[in-house]
């Protein structure tokens, strides 16, 4: 069987390079894109705005006897919060006269399309990690005060409402049966609305990349040494316990987080994160953009190719419920 001759792929301008790259890049949007943590145990939509507003609710029914005729109701949405969005952008180029005459380079230019599609799964994961360790104050929704905090609001439109934490600031070991249990037991304290335990139970940990062996075989062992040390017991976590997620782009080595996903799933995100997607053909050329020689005395000066893409994203912090935060050892 004959081989293929490299040189016959090669484009045959900068145009023709050019739809070459267009058709690589579509083919890689196609492809399915494993889900990661961000959009797992957050939410992801598309923006319709540069700045929108998100409504919040935790709608927390409770019956009481009744003292009117009519009842009493509780508002739906009765706070919201602004989730902006900013410009982010990436690019390559490469000299046409290598484009044209080898077939490596062209190759390598026929690859950057799914580099690019990689690269903004791994632009979101960076995004919320480095939001996580930065923890900034008032950047919870909720209510205005930092994601992880030790006395946030149960009702945030009630300054006197009881408070609950989310963030233990003393130091903990990840792989610490005793450490694990006493955390997922204080996560349970969580309020609702009204003041009640709202029913949160660990069911996923996030950790760094150093820990997340070591707590991965921990937690798959059927027996475990006990909190003494001398002695056996049964692993509470080896059957159905915690779903462990490493979370690389972490820049902190030891602090860990704990989250409720059936809590999540059912309306009580930490977090949103939301791209720019604005109809019509006139934005789909913001992000995709080709330069060459035709239309840059830059690129006909030096020879070069290039394309960029421009991506638009914003997240915000919404519920402090269904996350918690531990300073790891």
């Amino acid at each position: 069987m004959a081989l293929l001759n490299p040189a016959a792929t090669l484009p045959a301008s900068s145009r023709d390079a050019q739809e070459q790259w267009d058709e690589r890049y579509n083919a890689a949007q196609m492809l399915t894109v494993p889900q990661t943590w961000v959009s797992e145990l957050g939410e992801e939509h598309a923006a319709p705005a540069l700045e929108t507003k998100y409504p919040m609710s935790v709608l927390a029914l409770k019956f009481a006897q009744t003292m009117a005729g009519e009842g009493r109701f509780k508002t739906i949405g009765e706070k919201e919060c602004t989730l902006t969005t900013a410009e982010y952008d990436e690019g390559v180029e490469i000299e046409l006269v290598k484009l044209s005459s080898n077939a490596f380079s062209a190759r390598r230019w026929l690859d950057s399309p799914a580099a690019f599609v990689q690269a903004e799964q791994m632009f979101k994961l960076k995004l919320i990690s480095d939001a996580l360790v930065a923890n900034a104050t008032g950047a919870c929704g909720w209510d205005d005060l930092a994601l992880f905090h030790d006395a946030h609001l149960c009702n945030p439109k009630d300054a006197g409402s009881a408070t609950f934490d989310n963030l233990q600031a003393t130091t903990k070991d990840v792989a610490d049966i005793s450490s694990l249990e006493e955390e997922i037991t204080l996560m349970s304290d969580v309020l609702d609305i009204n003041g009640d335990r709202l029913g949160v139970m660990a069911t996923h940990i996030g950790v760094p990349t150093r820990k997340f062996q070591k707590l991965k075989n921990l937690l798959k062992q059927d027996f475990i040494p006990s909190a003494a040390g001398t002695a056996t017991m049964r692993n509470p976590y080896n059957d159905a316990g915690l779903t462990v997620v490493r979370m690389d782009q972490l820049t902190d080595d030891d602090d860990f987080y704990l989250f409720d996903m059936n809590m999540i799933s059912r309306g009580v995100p930490p977090w949103i994160l939301a791209k720019l997607a604005l109809p019509g053909p006139g934005f789909a050329e913001l992000g995709i953009r080709h330069w060459n020689m035709d239309n840059s005395d830059d690129m006909r000066r030096r020879g070069m190719v290039a394309v960029s893409q421009h991506i638009f994203y914003g997240y915000k912090f919404l519920y402090p419920h269904a996350i918690r935060k531990v300073a790891g050892s």
